[in-house]
């Protein structure tokens, strides 16, 4: 009965602090604490929707009368949601968005400031958490499939990161954590240390053609002053048909007179 009613306070804080904003995450970390878990008793699931998508779904074995899932082979893990299957209630537990889980750093409730994606990365799939409030804060990755499928597969976590719940006044209340003990800040850093760094390339002025110098001699015994060439760009000369030659007119023949009778006698 206690129980149920630290459960029912706790529901109604969580709903209370859904409506306070930017002012959540202070009144969070003060009013909740951490429990950790069994680890083997979940698994975080990139789940497929809407095509070649996929988002995050954590599946929690409650009892153990059925699996809820199974898994095989490696690089990646492939998952078979079991509890599909059958009616899984006190079974097995799901969370499939932000009511369900959450990101806690450092001992710190992160709630609405940050949102998990599931993108495909490199072959993978890589589960990250992206800021919501702060835009110049670096993304977080936080597991990996280890390899890619269009279906469900195994999410590992990367160092330091694990999962366990939300708890009020010692008692869990269902809420799943994804957590590091490390701060926020530390986190932002190792993380805009890992980005890769792209060089672009120098553009230079090219360099000119060089030319071969020619000595110039000056006064007899005198040494031979050193003169570049000047680089010029060749200019075509068109090509000019010589004129036809113009022809001559050719001298008049003159015809003589034949001589007279008398000048043919005497000679005149």
């Amino acid at each position: 009965m206690h129980t149920s009613l630290n459960l029912r306070l706790a529901t109604l804080a969580t709903l209370a602090i859904a409506s306070l904003g930017q002012a959540t995450p202070a009144i969070a970390q003060s009013m909740f604490g951490q429990q950790e878990i069994d680890s083997s008793r979940f698994v975080a699931v990139a789940s497929p929707y809407g095509g070649n998508a996929h988002q995050l779904l954590i599946i929690k074995q409650l009892s153990n009368v059925r699996s809820c899932w199974s898994e095989s082979g490696t690089s990646p893990t492939v998952i078979n949601p079991l509890l599909v299957e059958f009616d899984f209630t006190d079974i097995c537990g799901r969370s499939t968005d932000s009511n369900g889980y959450s990101m806690r750093v450092g001992g710190e409730d992160q709630n609405w400031r940050y949102s998990f994606r599931v993108v495909k990365r490199e072959g993978d799939l890589h589960l990250i958490a992206a800021p919501n409030t702060d835009r110049t804060a670096p993304e977080l990755l936080i597991a990996r499939t280890r390899g890619y499928t269009p279906g469900f597969a195994k999410l590992y976590f990367e160092p330091g990161w694990r999962v366990t719940e939300r708890s009020y006044q010692g008692s869990s209340i269902g809420h799943v954590y994804l957590t590091n003990n490390q701060s926020i800040a530390s986190l932002n850093a190792t993380a805009i240390a890992a980005r890769p760094v792209f060089n672009r390339p120098v553009v230079t002025n090219p360099t000119p053609p060089s030319y071969p110098s020619r000595p110039v001699a000056t006064n007899p015994g005198s040494n031979p002053v050193v003169i570049a060439p000047i680089a010029t760009t060749p200019i075509s000369i068109p090509s000019v048909q010589a004129p036809r030659p113009v022809a001559q007119p050719q001298p008049k023949k003159v015809q003589k007179r034949r001589s007279s009778w008398f000048q043919q006698l005497f000679g005149r």
